[in-house]
């Protein structure tokens, strides 16, 4: 089915093949790497894939604003606006394993109308486009019909719940779940909408990290929106709540906010 947007996702899947033929010119080969401000590490992989996107965006949409991760954001009070996350674990990259991943996320009037995951080292690139069914690789995807929390696999990156609200609710649903696995990077929110695994639970969380889920979750038939149920936006608080149905999504809210 054409979409208005079908200019801007030829151009976005370029964008994600030049990220990854960068992305293979470093991976699992012996590269410095450098901590910024929050200690986070950044290597030269991320820093020249962030510097080619954006250098794509300037010379084919140069009235577009970029909001990336590695650099200072530009123009984002645009019509359009691009979300990048050049390397979506980072830590994950440095070991050799797998599961990291380049978002790229697109942005109309601050509303996302496409997402994309791109996953390399899988050879996996999830594709969301606002009101249009997800694909994995050009196949139609959907997300898991389970019904209760009970049946549910639960995904988090790691123990980054700074507030309580957030951090007991995850341990009661934690309990309440079939199974929980900590660590996945943007590689578990692929899984959530190829129903693979069923929820994910985040916070901390900057745009950058998220802005690329939401269609490609919701257009899989899943939901996202922030510990409170509110819909995701680049000025969120940083918590995420990512689940397979709007019935499991009102249940998890509710337990996070009891």
């Amino acid at each position: 089915m054409a979409s208005p947007y079908d200019e801007y996702l030829n151009f976005a899947n370029l964008l994600a093949d030049e990220s990854e033929n960068i992305i293979f010119n470093y991976f699992r080969k012996k590269i410095d790497i450098k901590n910024k401000e929050d200690n986070s590490p950044v290597t030269i992989a991320d820093q020249k894939v962030e510097l080619r996107i954006r250098e794509l965006i300037n010379s084919k949409f140069p009235s577009h604003g970029i909001l990336g991760e590695e650099y200072e954001s530009f123009k984002i009070d645009s019509e359009f606006v691009w979300v990048i996350d050049p390397i979506d674990g980072t830590r994950s990259f440095i070991a050799g394993h797998k599961d990291f991943g380049t978002l790229i996320a697109l942005l109309y009037k601050n509303k996302p109308v496409i997402g994309i995951i791109n996953c390399p080292a899988h050879k996996e690139r999830w594709i969301g486009i606002e009101n249009q069914q997800t694909t994995l690789n050009n196949k139609l995807i959907s997300t898991s019909s389970i019904k209760n929390i009970e049946e549910s696999y639960m995904f988090t990156s790691g123990i980054y719940f700074d507030e309580p609200i957030l951090r007991n609710g995850f341990e009661k649903i934690k309990n309440k779940s079939r199974y929980y696995r900590l660590g996945g990077d943007c590689y578990m929110y692929g899984m959530l909408a190829s129903g693979l695994i069923d929820v994910v639970i985040e916070d901390t969380l900057k745009p950058h990290d998220y802005m690329a889920l939401i269609n490609v979750i919701e257009g899989a038939g899943g939901k996202v929106s922030d510990k409170f149920g509110n819909d995701i936006n680049i000025n969120s608080d940083g918590s995420l709540v990512a689940s397979c149905n709007k019935s499991i999504h009102k249940d998890l809210i509710s337990i996070i906010n009891s």
